[in-house]
């Protein structure tokens, strides 16, 4: 029984670290090196953890397309 405790706990540390690693990359990636479009990948995520990643993706997603948008906008804008 503690066994089986255990290995559920790493299971869970192992998932939260891909997890945080990977949101922690995507944000880098768009919010400092301005390099629009990246998604968290986590391998193996199940469960809760796959539906996190997805809702960090989707979040990624849109502020891509705001930022995307806006982009449009001000080089039409910029042109007449």
């Amino acid at each position: 029984e503690m066994l089986e405790l255990k290995n559920t706990v790493n299971t869970m540390v192992d998932q939260l670290s891909a997890f945080g690693a990977e949101v922690t990359r995507v944000a880098r990636e768009i919010g400092v090196e301005g390099e629009l479009g990246g998604q968290a990948q986590v391998p193996g995520a199940a469960g809760t953890w796959k539906d996190l990643t997805d809702s960090v993706n989707t979040a990624f997603r849109n502020l891509t397309g705001q930022v995307r948008n806006i982009a449009q906008v001000t080089t039409a804008v910029a042109n007449g």
